[in-house]
């Protein structure tokens, strides 16, 4: 079976890393999980069973998430880390259907990236606008005329994760990152998405049924939980679910797994 590897973005309430170590475990139970701090806790995720990336630290909300993207995978390549997927997880999504690692390997087979609403960038986009004003300098790293967008979780077959890290440009790329990062929202559902023409790999969307359950807003609700559950929806991963242990929504994902 091929190797999933989940990459989490963490930075605060250990109760919720748990509760969501737990979710993974119990959903998507041949995956492993690696940690990345950003808040500024070391012992957030001390204790816990799972690699911490070395390099973490503090990061700015939406500002600066391409260092993660970019420090995970260079420390998996550094350690000769297994995996044949590696793919991102906001602190803030679950789990709430059996079944996503088959989904993964069948719909990836051919494919080295996906992700929701990955799609040429169009100006009804609010991070576009931000990339736009800095595009002058992005231009020549892409070395094309327009970037890509996508959002929620990410996922990088090895082979691009090695194209990435093997990239020419890849100095120049980081001085690039360093330089607009208070520039720029979101750059890293840009950055990649974009990489993928760059570096020439075979992308796409996730398919609608499963992707739609990744958004940016509003949180999940637990009623529209029970229904998407008893409609046997495709909710596979959800995005976002409120980060408090007493959240009805998350609640109700915990006691599915309680109750069996």
């Amino acid at each position: 079976m091929k190797k999933i590897v989940f990459a989490i973005l963490v930075h605060e309430k250990r109760d919720v890393i748990q509760d969501q170590i737990e979710n993974i475990r119990y959903f998507c139970p041949n995956a492993s999980i690696v940690f990345f701090q950003s808040g500024n806790d070391d012992n957030l995720c001390k204790g816990l069973g799972y690699p911490i990336c070395p390099t973490s630290h503090p990061m700015k909300y939406a500002r600066t998430y391409g260092w993660f993207f970019l420090n995970i995978m260079e420390w998996l390549e550094k350690t000769g880390y297994e995996y044949d997927y590696l793919i991102n997880i906001d602190s803030d999504s679950l789990f709430a259907k059996k079944g996503y690692e088959d989904f993964i390997i069948s719909e990836m087979k051919g494919f080295d990236y996906m992700s929701p609403l990955f799609s040429i960038a169009t100006d009804a986009w609010t991070p576009g606008h931000t990339m736009k004003k800095v595009w002058n300098l992005w231009q020549p790293i892409f070395d094309m005329d327009h970037f890509y967008r996508c959002f929620g979780s990410q996922v990088f077959s090895r082979k691009f994760v090695k194209k990435i890290l093997s990239f020419h440009k890849l100095e120049e790329m980081k001085r690039v990152m360093k330089q607009t990062e208070d520039d720029i929202f979101a750059l890293e559902e840009m950055l990649f998405a974009t990489l993928t023409k760059t570096l020439g790999v075979i992308a796409k969307p996730y398919p609608e049924n499963v992707g739609k359950w990744m958004r940016d807003i509003p949180r999940y609700r637990k009623l529209e939980l029970i229904r998407a559950v008893r409609k046997n929806e495709d909710c596979y991963l959800l995005h976002p679910v409120r980060r408090s242990m007493n959240d009805p929504a998350r609640a109700f994902i915990r006691n599915m797994i309680q109750s069996e």
